[in-house]
Formats: C-alpha cells, structure tokens, sequence
C-alpha cells in the first residue's frame, strides 16, 4: 500500500526487549539468595536516580524564540515562546515537559517531539505555521526511509504500544539524540543504532547483589547457632526423636541452664555477617555515575560552584545544544532562519554560586553595567525594586571608542605644541 522503502530495524527502543530473570544457585532453605538482576538496567533505582537528577536540572531551562543577529539578540513574542512560557501542551508543563524529554533521550537514546501547528495567512496572503502544542512522543519502534515517490522526502514511521502506526515527514520531528555509534541517522550508542549497556549491567548486577546480600548475610547468621552431636549408637528414629527432646529442653529452659539426660554436645557457632568496603560499593557507584557524567556530590546535593559547573559542562550543555539546533532546523523556514530565526535555551548558572562569588560577579556587573540592579537583586532572592530596572557603571570604566578618540585627540594637540 505504501511506497517506502524503510530501513527496517534501524531502531528498537530497549523497552521492547524481553527482560530475563533467572535463580543463581545458592540456596538458603529451599529459596535463592540472590535473584538475577535481568536483562534492564532501568530497574535499578541508582541508574534512574542519575537521570532524575539530570532531567530536574534541564526542566529548569527557559526556552525562548529569539532572531539573532551579529551583536544582537531580540527575544520574540509569538506562538513558540507563549507555549514555552508555562505549557507546551494541555497536558504537561514547561518543567514536565524538558524532563519528559530528557528521560526518553537518556533511556531509549533518542526522543522524537512532534510540533502541532496550523497554517494560516497574514493580511497580505501569505501562509505560516501557527504552533499549537509540542509533544513528546513515546514508540516502541521506528522506521526512517525515503519516499519511493518522489525520491527526495525522508520519512518516519512510529510503532506505538496498540499495534497502530504513523508516517510523518522526518522534516515535521524534533529529533533529539543521545551517545553516537556509527549510525549516522540515530543515536544509541553501538554501529547498529542500539543502546549498549553490556558493561553498565554487569556493574548494576553486581551493586544489586551486594544490597540483596548484606541483610540476607544477616538473617543467616542468627538461623545457625550451634551444632548438636549425638554420641549414642541409635538408629535414625532414636536420633530425630532425641534431637526433639534436646531442643524441647533448650525451648523450656527460663533459667539459660539446661538438664539434660542425654549423651551429645552442643558446640557454639559463631557466624559472623558479611560486610562490604565502603570502597567497593563507591567503585559500583562510581561506574554507573560515570556513564552519565554525574559526579557522587550533584546527587546528594552537596555541590560547589565549581562542581556545579563541571555538571552543566557535561550534562546540561549537551542537551541545550542539541535542543536548539533541532528545534530551530524544524520549527523555522529556510528563509526565517536566514534572517535569523533561532530557538535559544537559558539556564541560570549565576544562582548555583556561594554568596562569596555572587557579590563578585555584582560588584563586576555594577562596575561595567552588564546587568540591570533587579537582576543582581534577584541573584539574591530579593524582590524587584521600581527603579531598579537601570544600569550602574564606574567612572574609571570608559567607552573603547571614547578612548581612541581621546587618545587621538591628545595625540594631535602635543603635535601641535611641537
């Protein structure tokens, strides 16, 4: 029916895959210690607690339409930058939004946003696209492949949970990308478009392990007290029937004193739990952390300026770039791009600072007047002023051209002298 020739398979989300459980085997009353991990390494609570801490910081960026010329940037009112203001869509807000995005990216390793619009005319006839809504789109499968047609049209097909499926223009999708093989059309992390979490598994299985092991080590070690040795020469019946009667007196006893008729000993064991270095387990952490280039301080809360900015360096750039040149290819024509139609994403980096550094940066921005008096207030916390929508600036700071004139000037007087 239809004229496609896709690439088939050139992507499966992980979820689609059958996830494996199996018993190892070392038994403890019929039931196993360990249970396999499985086969997805998103049932682990530490790996989603990295990715929550990165989408939190990303759901904090304001994304605003802006043209951007040299030495220029004005900052749009339309359709784009109003849904960016509070919801993107009925359903979700800014916030809920950038999150959503960054764990479908961060799990499947590839998010497609699809941009609702209607086309309408201005005064003078001419058609553009008036945005709607933005969605975040959640296949279990896609296709990417050219129209037979015509030849030229590169398309899309979504696989969703029901069974049904769509083609899009891959033109009309925001596709946003994360970890690169040698599939140039997709991300995922491995040469066929597929997430690669062979090793991140092995470190999760084991990190899984040592936290199933410690209070299982635990209970085992108060089951087994001591072994009782029987010194008669009974058979099987006699020996059950007097190994009864021992534990009945040992039940018994209120004093700690047991009386006891019957020919055996009774040795103490002393089972000791299992304890894990405290070194082990920051190696595990330290593994799965790295992965997605969180340091161990950004997920406790205990960070720095600086390790903050090591932070947005590697985990928060990296989705702004990627965000602005996708949404800006597809959300903007040809020409509206030439003229300098851009999407631009803020993130306040100033607010992560110590007190110590935001009186530096404000005593730099007062100096050279690069920030308005509301906006270093707000570093603060503290509420706008009426008459702080202003510029402050040192007199010892001068205007560069000013100053070649001045220079200038000087210059031409001491030749007259001369």
């Amino acid at each position: 029916m239809w004229g496609f020739n896709y690439l088939n398979g050139i992507f499966h989300t992980y979820k689609s895959r059958k996830t494996y459980r199996r018993l190892q085997a070392i038994l403890n009353d019929g039931q196993a210690i360990f249970s396999h991990f499985g086969e997805d390494v998103y049932l682990s609570d530490f790996v989603n607690n990295c990715i929550d801490r990165i989408a939190t910081e990303i759901s904090k960026i304001d994304v605003i339409s802006v043209v951007q010329v040299p030495n220029n940037i004005r900052q749009q009112n339309d359709d784009i930058t109003k849904l960016f203001r509070f919801q993107p869509n009925p359903l979700q807000t800014t916030k809920d939004f950038l999150a959503c995005c960054e764990w479908i990216r961060r799990k499947d390793y590839n998010c497609f946003v699809y941009p609702q619009y209607k086309i309408v005319k201005d005064s003078y006839g001419n058609s553009y696209r008036k945005y709607i809504a933005f969605y975040p789109l959640n296949p279990t499968k896609i296709e990417i492949g050219v129209d037979e047609s015509t030849g030229n049209v590169w398309e899309i097909k979504f696989y969703w949970k029901d069974g049904s499926w769509d083609i899009l223009p891959y033109r009309d999708i925001i596709h946003l990308k994360w970890r690169r093989g040698k599939n140039t059309i997709i991300g995922g992390g491995d040469d066929f478009g597929e997430p690669d979490t062979r090793d991140l598994l092995k470190s999760v299985q084991v990190l899984d392990q040592v936290i199933q092991g410690l209070p299982k080590s635990i209970e085992a070690s108060l089951k087994i007290t001591g072994i009782y040795n029987s010194k008669s020469l009974v058979d099987a019946d006699k020996l059950a029937t007097e190994r009864d009667n021992f534990e009945k007196h040992i039940f018994t006893s209120k004093a700690g004193i047991v009386a006891t008729d019957l020919s055996g000993e009774f040795t103490p064991v002393n089972v000791r739990p299992t304890t894990i270095n405290d070194n082990i387990l920051k190696f595990l952490k330290a593994i799965l952390r790295e992965r997605y280039g969180i340091s161990e301080c950004m997920i406790s809360g205990d960070y720095t300026g600086e390790q903050h900015s090591a932070f947005y360096q590697t985990c928060i750039e990296d989705f702004i770039v990627e965000f602005e040149q996708a949404a800006s290819h597809v959300l903007f024509t040809k020409r509206e791009q030439d003229i300098g139609h851009r999407i631009k994403c803020y993130y306040n980096k100033v607010s992560y600072l110590s007190t110590e550094n935001k009186i530096r940066i404000a005593e730099l921005a007062t100096n050279t007047g690069l920030m308005m008096l509301n906006d270093i207030a707000d570093m603060f916390g503290i509420p706008p002023s009426e008459g702080g929508n202003r510029k402050l600036q040192s007199l010892n700071y001068s205007n560069v051209e000013l100053v070649d004139k001045y220079q200038l000037s000087k210059a031409g007087v001491e030749s007259e002298k001369k």
